[in-house]
C-alpha cells in the first residue's frame, strides 16, 4: 500500500513538472497578446487612460533626427503616431486623388523609412467620395494594429474599424451601418482581454450615442447604445480605468441646453453610474491613477470625478476677459494635471498650459503667444511636450516647474508619441505641406545613440523590405520554470527519505 502510494506521489509530481514544462514553451494566454502593448506607445495619450504619461525620458534639447513626407497630393496628418512594440511607426494619413479622399496607413522604421503604407479604397466608387481614418492607432502586444475611420459613398456614411497585422496585411475590418449615417470619433481602447472599445454615433430619428466591444477576431461582444445623443462628431474616446471600468461621454441637447454625460460601465456593458453636468466637453476622459476621472469642458472648467461618480472638485480656468480650455486633460505620475487653452487680452488670444495639483488648485501656468490645442504628452522626468498653433507657431518643451526646457519654431499639427529610445515624434504642417518630424535631443535615455543629422528629410520613395519582429511568446518565465523544478526535484527526494 505504502509502494503504491509513493508510486502515485511520484506520478502526481512528474505531471506538475511536465505541466510546468508545457506552460514555459507554450504560447501566452490570449489575453495577453491581443491586450494593448505595454510598451513603446500603443496608443495616442499612450494609455488605456489616455493619462498622456510615458515610462521613457524624452529628447533634452530639439535637434531633429529627421522628417518625413509623404509625397501624397495634399497629404494631411491630423492624427498622432502611436509606436509599437517593436519601435515602428503607425502615420495615419489622408489625401486627395482626383475628386475623392482617400486614408493612408503608413508603417516607418525608427530611422524614417518606409516599411509599408496600406490605402483604404472603401467607399470609393465614384467621383466625390471619401474614407478618413477618425483617430490614431491602437497597437496590441502581438503587433495588431486598429484604427478606426469612415467612408461615404455617394449615398450615406459608414463607419469602419480595420484590423491590421504587423505586416500590413488585412487582419479584419468591422463595418457599422447603423441609421442613415455614421460617425466615428478619436481611437479605441484595447483591455486586458483583447476587447476593442470604441465609439460611434448614428442618426434614426435623432442623434444615437453608442460605445462599442469587439472581440479581438472582429466579432460583435455588446454595445451600449443611447438615444438622442447630441452632435456625431462630440462622441470622444473611452477610457479604460486600472480596475478595468470603462468610461464613455456622450451629450443629450435639447433647446434649454446641453447636457453631458460620463457612464461608468463594467467590462460586460453593464451600467454602473452616471454623473451628469451642464454645458458641453471638449476632451475624452482621462483617468488617473487613484481612478480620479478628469474632463475639460467648453465653459472653461476641469472636472475631477471619482470613481464612485461623485463630484471631487471643479477648476474653472481664469485669466484675462475670458479664458477657454482647448486639449484633453494629461495626468502626471505625481498626480499634476495638465490642460491647454487661451484667453482673451485686450484684442489677442494668447495661449495658456495650466498645471494643476491633484486637490484642484493651481500649480503654475505657461503663456504662449497662440492658442495651446495640442494635447500635452509627458516624459518619465517630468517634461511636458505640447503644442500651439496659428501663426508664430511653437513647439514647447516644458520643465516639470513650467520653465523652457527647449522650444522648436514648427506648425504642430497633432500631439507627440514618445518611443524607448527617447525620440518624439509629432505631425507639423510647413509650407503647404505635411510632415512627421523626429526628435532626439542628447541624453534622453541611457545608451542611446544620439549621433543624428539635423533635420534630415525622407520621403515615401525611400522603402526597405519588411522583416516580422518576433514578439516574446513564451508563457512562464525562465526563473519562474527552474523554481518549480526545484520543487518537483525536492518533492522527490522528500517522497523517497520518507518511505
Amino acid at each position: 500500500m505504502i509502494k503504491k502510494e509513493h508510486k502515485l506521489k511520484q506520478i502526481t509530481l512528474l505531471m506538475a513538472l511536465i505541466a510546468l514544462i508545457f506552460i514555459s514553451i507554450s504560447p501566452v494566454m490570449a489575453d495577453s497578446v491581443d491586450a494593448l502593448a505595454d510598451s513603446q506607445y500603443p496608443k495616442a495619450m499612450n494609455d488605456n487612460q489616455n493619462s498622456g504619461q510615458s515610462q521613457y525620458v524624452g529628447p533634452q534639447n530639439n535637434s531633429t533626427q529627421w522628417n518625413y513626407t509623404t509625397g501624397d497630393q495634399n497629404s494631411q496628418i491630423n492624427h498622432a503616431p502611436s509606436i509599437g512594440p517593436d519601435g515602428t511607426i503607425y502615420l495615419p494619413t489622408r489625401f486627395k486623388n482626383g475628386t475623392n479622399y482617400l486614408a493612408n496607413l503608413y508603417a516607418l522604421n525608427p530611422d524614417g523609412t518606409k516599411k509599408w503604407n496600406y490605402t483604404i479604397l472603401d467607399g470609393i466608387l465614384n467621383e466625390n467620395c471619401y474614407n478618413s481614418f477618425e483617430g490614431s492607432p491602437a497597437i496590441t502586444a502581438d503587433g495588431t494594429i486598429y484604427i478606426t475611420g469612415a467612408f461615404h459613398d455617394n449615398t450615406r456614411t459608414y463607419g469602419m474599424v480595420y484590423a491590421f497585422n504587423p505586416d500590413g496585411t488585412v487582419k479584419w475590418k468591422y463595418i457599422l451601418n447603423e441609421g442613415s449615417t455614421v460617425y466615428m470619433s478619436g481611437p479605441p481602447a484595447v483591455g486586458t482581454d483583447g476587447t476593442i472599445y470604441f465609439s460611434s454615433s448614428y442618426y434614426e430619428g435623432g442623434w444615437n450615442a453608442k460605445l462599442n466591444a469587439l472581440a479581438p477576431n472582429g466579432a460583435k461582444k455588446w454595445e451600449y447604445d443611447v438615444s438622442q445623443g447630441q452632435y456625431g462628431n462630440n462622441v470622444p474616446s473611452p477610457a479604460i480605468a486600472l480596475d478595468g471600468t470603462i468610461y464613455f461621454v456622450y451629450h443629450n441637447s435639447s433647446y434649454s441646453g446641453s447636457i453631458v454625460n460620463l457612464c461608468a460601465l463594467d467590462q460586460n456593458g453593464g451600467i454602473k453610474w452616471v454623473y451628469q453636468f451642464n454645458g458641453g466637453v471638449r476632451s475624452h476622459p482621462a483617468v488617473a491613477s487613484d481612478g480620479t476621472i478628469y474632463l475639460t469642458g467648453d465653459n472653461g472648467k476641469l472636472y475631477a470625478i471619482n470613481p464612485d461618480g461623485t463630484l471631487k472638485w471643479q477648476y474653472t480656468a481664469q485669466k484675462g476677459d475670458y479664458t477657454g480650455l482647448m486639449t484633453a486633460p494629461s495626468v502626471s505620475k505625481d498626480g499634476t494635471i495638465y490642460v491647454g487653452g487661451y484667453f482673451k487680452e485686450n484684442d489677442g488670444y494668447p495661449g495658456i498650459l495650466y498645471a494643476i495639483n491633484p486637490d484642484g488648485t493651481l500649480k503654475w501656468s505657461f503663456t504662449t503667444v497662440r492658442q495651446v490645442g495640442i494635447n500635452p504628452v509627458i516624459g518619465a522626468d517630468g517634461t511636458i511636450y505640447f503644442g500651439d498653433g496659428g501663426g508664430d507657431d511653437t513647439f514647447y518643451a516644458l520643465n516639470p516647474d513650467g520653465t523652457i526646457k527647449w522650444s522648436l519654431a514648427v506648425n504642430p499639427s497633432t500631439s507627440a508619441a514618445l518611443s524607448s529610445d527617447g525620440t518624439l515624434y509629432f505631425g507639423v504642417f510647413t509650407d503647404g505641406s505635411n510632415y512627421l518630424y523626429a526628435i532626439q535631443g542628447p541624453g534622453s535615455n541611457p545608451g542611446n545613440d544620439t549621433n543624428n543629422t539635423n533635420n534630415t528629410p525622407v520621403n515615401a520613395s525611400t522603402t526597405t523590405s519588411y522583416d516580422t519582429v518576433g514578439m516574446q511568446n513564451t508563457g512562464m518565465p525562465l526563473t519562474g520554470v527552474i523554481l518549480a523544478f526545484l520543487m518537483v526535484v525536492s518533492g522527490f527526494i522528500y517522497t523517497h527519505k520518507k518511505e
